[in-house]
């Protein structure tokens, strides 16, 4: 993959997780898992933003694993909230060795 594509991942990952929030805020009572997602949706911009930063400094197979899946829904409201429960345990994950990796690296040039 190159630069380009990885940015325009990036972009349409952006782009789905905004419209999906402005989907989901019409609701004056969303349903759970619905709700467990915009309670949640800001570390998919972390991840996304940080996805960003490390392309935008060359780090391409950084960008790439800091990629979140594209959550899609079913009509199963359990299912749903066990996706996206897995799908923010990986964001947590990665943001944990996202953390260790910049430690290191600031450490190596200490």
């Amino acid at each position: 993959m190159n630069n380009d594509e990885i940015n325009n991942k990036i972009e349409y990952l952006m782009n789905y997780y905004l419209d999906l929030q402005d989907y989901i805020e019409r609701f004056s009572f969303p349903r759970i898992d619905y709700y467990y997602l915009l309670k949640n949706i800001s570390k998919f911009y972390e991840v996304l933003n940080k996805a960003k930063y490390y392309l935008d400094n060359n780090e391409k197979e950084k960008a790439l694993t800091l990629l979140p899946q594209k959550i899609e829904f079913t009509n199963n409201i359990y299912q749903n909230t066990v996706i996206i429960k897995y799908a923010l345990d990986y964001i947590d994950n990665i943001l944990k060795k996202d953390k260790e990796y910049e430690k290191a690296k600031k450490e190596e040039f200490n």
